[in-house]
């Protein structure tokens, strides 16, 4: 059976060993070459407004993700939430021009889990991390698992600040560089073509 790879590298003409060679030139590498280059700028604004500076389960899941004659970046999918923001259940005032808001204090199983490791990874305001290791692992996990529902809460109530970090990734700046390096590269193929 046939692998991926050379299905691939035989629908491009490319063979498996330079398959991957080969995307990172001419019109699939300008793509690549962008689409890497914004992703590096939404990294850079989301680890910068991150309240603990560091890197997010979001900024690492960025990746390229090439098409038929382009490329897509995938991520997380509460990437827009982080983007835009969320307007709280009583203070509206950290997203006011954002079209999501919370509808409840209810805490869902995926919010209360991402909170938990989060903690479980940098600690929180209201407890020092040390505060958290417990020789007892239940008394460990309970009072993560407290701390995380009160965090949750309180961001369901006060809403999530926009981090903007789409716009000037991916905005018309950004587009009109991808668009100049295609015109040279698309150029330069048709002279190549004429002048055989």
């Amino acid at each position: 059976m046939a692998s991926a790879a050379t299905n691939i590298g035989n629908k491009y003409g490319s063979s498996p060993d330079t398959f991957a060679k080969d995307l990172q030139t001419g019109i699939d590498g300008i793509f690549l070459d962008w689409a890497n280059g914004s992703i590096e700028i939404m990294r850079k604004i989301i680890t910068r407004k991150a309240r603990t500076k560091q890197a997010s389960t979001l900024a690492s899941s960025l990746i390229p993700f090439p098409k038929a004659l382009g490329i897509q970046i995938k991520g997380e999918y509460y990437w827009e939430f982080v983007d835009e923001g969320v307007k709280g259940v009583f203070n509206q005032s950290k997203a006011p021009n954002s079209r999501f808001s919370f509808k409840n204090l209810g805490v869902p199983p995926d919010m209360l889990s991402s909170f938990k490791q989060y903690i479980a990874r940098t600690g929180s305001k209201g407890l020092r991390k040390q505060t958290l290791i417990r020789k007892n692992k239940k008394k460990q996990a309970d009072l993560i698992e407290k701390e995380a529902m009160a965090m949750a809460v309180a961001t369901k109530i006060g809403g999530i600040k926009p981090m903007n970090f789409y716009k000037p990734a991916l905005g018309a700046k950004r587009l009109k560089l991808l668009n100049k390096a295609l015109s040279k590269e698309m150029a330069v193929k048709i002279k190549l073509a004429i002048i055989k």
